[in-house]
């Protein structure tokens, strides 16, 4: 049976736990000081590597101990399955790739070229490392090791296959291997992610504001390039372009039917691309990310624009963020380590929903990550992200190693996304859609904020 990862990985533990979800009140809500100390390029590339050899060094022994694996043998040319379009490198095999403190991939054992094979094997406590130069040394390895369990890819593999003889039939796909490998953080990389997620808010927090909107001028488009434009002043990269909706209540969709077409509200929201003027009495609802450190974050976050003579959020909005979140902590304590995502959301649909609710969903799946490596000659790797670990549903675009299937780890990180549409006075019978999302934690005592965005009734307020 596979055992959980146990010493060297509790300083995460330890950390989320020293840690305690923070609210807008503790911390005063965003205030741009997150954004205002975004580390240089040269210096992310090296904290990126300090993460990557952290997990070379901790992570890998407790997973092949884990999976109960004695060797992984990984192929420079293996996983296009995994791998998005065009990019010729998978992300076991750029994650594994000796590099120095800058991310300059090393040279080969053998020659100056970039290693064909990458092979870890145990020894004991520790975990060995070599570089095959062709088929016959992986034959050579093998026989003088005696791996009972070897971890390789599934795909065209007939001549490793070939190469492992006798010991073929020990063979296992090295898919949960590697996604165990991609999804356990190191300690490190939790405390700095809980950064970039300030980070997020900050932006969100200083565009869902009138330093970015003036009502009945700003469009939807403008606000989605201002957000474009302010990740590039900060020096942040993103993997998406920002999506921006406006819910509009059925009497406003009605009052501006000459310049916004009723049709482009569904259920009285419009979707991304529907370029309207911000109106006030609108919401403002925005899924967006940035990357940094080799961390994406993946924001659901909303706004509120006051009418004329408002003060402040209408209390109806207030008590629908607020039934919003206590549906969020619900779905929170079902992310259990041991389950697989698809027993969280079988669990998830017997929740009794809160008061109010006329629909909720449970969304969430792993955060897209990043390395950043280069070859001497300047080529790049991993020009993509990838994604790894449990999902609420059977994929996540092409990457192939997010399932519903893969049970939750001690460990990792989740952008945690349920929706939920509350019915609110003036608001119709589809009522408001409001789902705030944001990176999570899941360690063994269960799921926690890095940085909560919206706790209790807490809007981003235009004025």
């Amino acid at each position: 049976m596979p055992r959980p990862i146990r010493c060297a990985l509790t300083l995460v533990a330890l950390l989320a736990a020293a840690s305690p979800v923070a609210t807008l009140a503790q911390e005063g809500g965003p205030d741009g000081s997150a954004a205002a100390n975004v580390i240089p390029m040269r210096e992310r590339v090296q904290v990126m590597q300090r993460f990557w050899d952290w997990k070379r060094e901790n992570v890998l022994p407790e997973i092949m101990r884990e999976q109960d694996v004695d060797m992984w043998i990984v192929r420079n040319d293996e996983q296009p399955e995994y791998r998005q379009t065009s990019y010729a490198e998978g992300p076991f095999y750029t994650s594994l790739l000796p590099a120095n403190h800058e991310g300059m991939v090393l040279p080969s054992q053998n020659d100056l070229e970039i290693p064909r094979f990458l092979v870890f094997y145990r020894q004991g406590e520790r975990i060995e490392y070599a570089e095959p130069g062709d088929y016959d040394q992986i034959t050579e390895l093998v026989r003088s090791q005696d791996p009972q369990r070897i971890a390789i890819g599934q795909s065209e593999n007939e001549s490793m296959l070939e190469a492992l003889a006798e010991y073929a039939p020990r063979t296992i796909d090295s898919r949960t291997l590697g996604t165990r490998w991609l999804e356990t953080m190191a300690p490190e990389q939790v405390s700095v992610y809980r950064h970039v997620q300030r980070v997020a808010n900050d932006v969100i927090a200083e565009g869902f504001s009138n330093r970015a909107v003036v009502p009945d001028v700003t469009t939807v488009e403008d606000l989605n390039w201002w957000f474009r434009h302010k990740m590039l002043e900060l020096g942040v990269e993103k993997e998406n372009h920002p999506s921006i909706g406006i819910q509009r209540k059925p009497a406003k969709i009605a009052q501006y039917a000459d310049t916004d077409a009723p049709e482009l509200f569904r259920r009285g929201r419009s979707s991304n691309g529907a370029d309207l003027t911000i109106r006030r009495g609108d919401i403002i609802s925005l899924d967006s990310d940035i990357m940094l450190l080799g961390m994406v974050t993946d924001s659901h976050q909303h706004a509120y624009v006051l009418e004329i003579g408002e003060e402040d959020v209408p209390a109806g909005l207030k008590n629908a963020l607020r039934v919003v979140n206590r549906m969020q902590d619900l779905y929170a304590a079902e992310m259990r380590v041991g389950r697989t995502g698809r027993e969280i959301v079988e669990a998830a649909e017997q929740l009794e929903w809160e008061e109010g609710v006329i629909e909720t969903e449970l969304g969430f799946h792993p955060p897209p990550m990043f390395l950043r490596r280069f070859t001497v000659n300047g080529l790049m790797f991993s020009r993509g992200t990838w994604v790894s670990g449990a999902g609420s549903s059977s994929g996540y675009k092409q990457h192939l190693i997010v399932g519903n299937d893969h049970v939750v780890h001690a460990n990792t990180l989740y952008a945690f996304e349920p929706h939920t549409r509350v019915a609110v006075p003036g608001w119709g019978d589809n009522g408001v859609e409001l789902g705030v999302g944001q990176i999570a934690l899941v360690t063994a005592d269960g799921l926690s904020y890095l940085s909560r965005a919206q706790p209790g009734d807490a809007w981003h307020v235009i004025r």
